[in-house]
């Protein structure tokens, strides 16, 4: 197998091979995934099942929410985050065909323009919400099972959602917005389109300032503060030659959401058992909504190069830069004692000998009294060990201040040819990435656990710090042959990863892994019955390499496990019509080796449970899943419009492992969803409701949600202003109550959030 030295090596040549072709004197070919054809919901007209966000699903959302919002209509996705305004990464959960991101799984690929998010995970991951706003987005192109042969993503088991940012505007406009809204609501946006700044040369530069409070609770009950800034530009160098560069900054400060039992909903559907009043006892305060929080900051770069050397050759190079930092808190009700190897007391690594709860007032631990009782124990299973009740008056309560410190920096490139000859359209390509991600735990004392949660800034005991490096070479082929009314397209790829584990607490790197694919084969057919009719069928390997959170554990297992794969099989129709359109796919997935992490002490039943306390990531045998989408789209009059969607999936376990059982449906999987949209235009008025119908998951209930737009725009003829625009948008209108996200488990959901209203004002000149 190549090592990673030989995969630079490929990487670079091919990369300069290109190179001089990409900085020639013309050049230009905009990227498939820019050039947005008119959307409708029948998708492109490719051999897979595709979904396009509209530009009525945009407009739908308010501005203030999350772009993960934009594609919840489309069918087979369920998107589901529990704050109101998709402001907490993770309580945010992604489903699609029994496939799923959240904390613990990445199974379907996202990309930005068209370029790698560097996974979608909690510990150091970048949904798109932290590249692009709603303000920016063009459109959301969805694969739901087969991904596209050219998409960047190692974790495309079940298909690829790739935002699209807009294209600058030729003339030059200035957006001022403001959004106020439920919560504490507020958003400062503004966009200045410059024009022609040079020759053929555009470009916009937006930003935008946001905050709220959490739903749940009332005073310091936590919430959501990001500044998020975007500028691009696009230069037609000369006919042939176009540079397109993007660079998004997001720095966001999220207080966290508690997921619940089914019981606990049932007795407080408004309560998800955090805090908002400091105590000044410990085992209380440690579920104070401000301690759980997640920061990050992201800054994410590139420049694309198109250049069509002839009309029937073209290429396109695109180098990019990311970087991610953050850290994840919460606060634990007690200090820990941590000793070395020797036992003795260390502040750097080592291992936990003792906790403790309580000090005298000289700062010494305390035990707890020999007549306290299992009386005093506390609802989230600490033990009597931290009552007050079991110290005297005077003794002094403490507690810790956990920091997870997560960094990352990823360089990258893309490259791609285009051949037509014939009947033969010829695409090769390859991506090529180095990703370097840090983490760290460090524990802070909280200064007095009586006043507040203010913590010493100098940690008194680092836990561990780890470096992983990840080098992944892909590349792809695909041939797209065109015979009357028949288009056959056939396609390879390999992906070839190496990563690799350093510790800092012994210095030396104590892990290696080799995440390579097989080939992995693609091949669809599209048949143009009529002319409105198309009939398309597909078959492609989709493939997820180990994350390098598995290297965290203890190495011995990692020879044990295999990279999760997926066997995606498509049969479906489309048609199009002047004022109607519609696509329905029938589709059968296996998805093979899926990995999971088994927590210490759990019932293994049988398997080689090898590392002891920490826990293992282990393959787990598979799921199957099978079902059929619809949707459509019909222009009833020029004014009315109405869109519906239909899902019916079942997602099962394949093979018994620990937690489920062979035939057992999918944990947080959803059998059935359906949506149907109304929108209505009255001169300068749009009027549009939707309304979506979610199945249970298991042990939570189905849920039904109606969202309702109002919106007016006025235009004026004046030197100053162009536009004034108004909307009004209110989300759950009927209030509902339901647990929205899962965790994985199957017994613990995060709460939906109730009705919900935001009001936007835009001014355009």
């Amino acid at each position: 197998m190549p090592s990673t030295f030989a995969k630079s090596v490929l990487a670079s040549a091919v990369y300069f091979a290109f190179s001089p072709l990409a900085f020639a004197d013309d050049a230009a070919k905009q990227d498939d995934d820019s050039q947005i054809e008119k959307i409708t919901v029948a998708g492109k007209r490719i051999a897979v099942a595709n979904n396009n966000a509209s530009q009525v699903m945009i407009e739908q959302k308010a501005p203030i929410s999350s772009v993960l919002d934009t594609i919840n209509n489309l069918p087979g996705i369920s998107i589901n985050q529990g704050d109101a305004f998709g402001g907490d990464d993770w309580s945010t959960t992604i489903t699609m065909r029994g496939f799923t991101i959240d904390s613990n799984q990445q199974q379907i690929g996202m990309t930005i323009d068209g370029l790698p998010n560097g996974n979608s995970n909690y510990g150091g991951g970048a949904k798109a919400n932290r590249y692009i706003g709603i303000q920016n987005l063009a459109t959301v192109d969805v694969t739901q099972g087969t991904s596209d042969l050219s998409s960047a993503s190692l974790e495309a088991l079940g298909g690829t959602f790739n935002f699209i940012s807009k294209d600058p505007s030729m003339e030059r406009e200035t957006t001022i917005e403001y959004t106020t809204g439920s919560h504490d609501a507020k958003q400062y946006f503004a966009r200045h389109e410059t024009g022609e700044i040079f020759e053929n040369t555009y470009a916009y530069l937006s930003y935008a300032d946001t905050e709220t409070k959490r739903w749940i609770g009332s005073g310091s009950n936590g919430g959501f503060n990001n500044q998020h800034a975007e500028l691009k530009f696009v230069s037609d160098i000369n006919d042939d030659f176009t540079l397109t560069g993007r660079i998004s900054y997001n720095d966001v400060h999220e207080d966290n959401y508690n997921s619940v039992s089914v019981e606990q909903f049932n007795q407080t559907p408004d309560w998800d058992q955090l805090t908002w009043n400091w105590t000044g006892v410990p085992h209380l305060d440690q579920m104070f909504a401000e301690g759980w929080s997640t920061l990050r900051e992201n800054t994410f770069a590139y420049l694309k190069f198109d250049y069509q050397a002839t009309d029937s050759f073209s290429i396109q190079v695109t180098p990019y830069h990311h970087r991610n930092k953050g850290r994840g808190d919460w606060i634990p009700p007690y200090l820990v004692n941590a000793v070395d190897e020797n036992g003795i007391q260390t502040d750097r690594y080592g291992s936990i000998e003792s906790t403790y709860g309580f000090t005298d007032g000289s700062g010494n631990p305390l035990s707890p009294s020999a007549g306290c009782t299992a009386n005093y124990e506390w609802p989230w299973n600490s033990g009597p060990g931290l009552h007050p009740a079991c110290y005297p008056r005077d003794a002094v309560p403490v507690m810790s201040f956990r920091h997870t410190h997560y960094k990352k920096s990823r360089n990258g490139l893309t490259a791609s040819a285009e051949l037509e000859l014939d009947n033969h359209a010829l695409k090769a390509g390859i991506w090529y990435e180095d990703n370097k991600r840090d983490e760290s735990r460090d524990w802070h004392k909280v200064i007095d656990a009586r006043v507040y949660h203010h913590f010493d800034q100098t940690p008194y005991w680092t836990q561990y710090a780890l470096t992983f490096d990840t080098t992944t070479f892909k590349w792809f082929i695909q041939d797209t042959m065109t015979f009357g009314d028949f288009t056959i397209n056939l396609g390879v790829q390999q992906y070839l990863v190496d990563l690799e584990k350093f510790d800092h607490s012994t210095r030396q790197t104590t892990a290696k892994v080799n995440s390579d694919s097989d080939v992995l084969f693609s091949g669809g057919i599209l048949f143009q019955a009529t002319d409105e009719l198309e009939l398309f069928g597909s078959y492609s390997q989709n493939f997820a390499a180990i994350k390098d959170t598995a290297l965290e554990r203890d190495a011995s297992a990692l020879t044990d496990i295999e990279p999760e794969t997926a066997d995606n099989i498509e049969l479906g129709l489309r048609y199009r019509a002047d004022s109607f359109n519609l696509q329905a796919t029938l589709y059968h997935i296996e998805f093979d080796n899926r990995i999971t992490f088994l927590a210490p002490n759990a019932d293994t039943d049988g398997i080689n449970y090898t590392i002891g306390t920490n826990g293992s990531y282990l393959n787990v045998g598979g799921i199957e899943s099978q079902g059929l989408e619809v949707s459509a789209n019909w222009d009833a009059t020029e004014d009315l419009n109405f869109y519906a969607s239909y899902t019916n999936n079942d997602s099962e376990y394949v093979g018994n492992a620990p937690g489920f059982t062979k035939g057992e449906r999918v944990i947080d999987s959803i059998e059935e969803m359906w949506v149907i949209t109304g929108t209505y235009h009255m001169d300068d008025l749009t009027i549009s409701s939707s309304t979506k119908y979610t199945g249970d998951k298991g042990a939570a209930d189905d849920y039904t949600l109606t969202d309702i737009r109002v919106a007016y725009a006025m235009d004026f003829e004046s030197n100053s202003i162009d536009a004034v625009n108004l909307s009004f948008v209110v989300n759950n209108l009927f209030d509902e109550q339901y647990l929205a996200a899962g965790t994985g488990n199957g017994e613990t959901f995060f709460i939906g959030a109730g009705k919900t209203a935001a009001l936007t004002l835009d001014l355009r000149f």
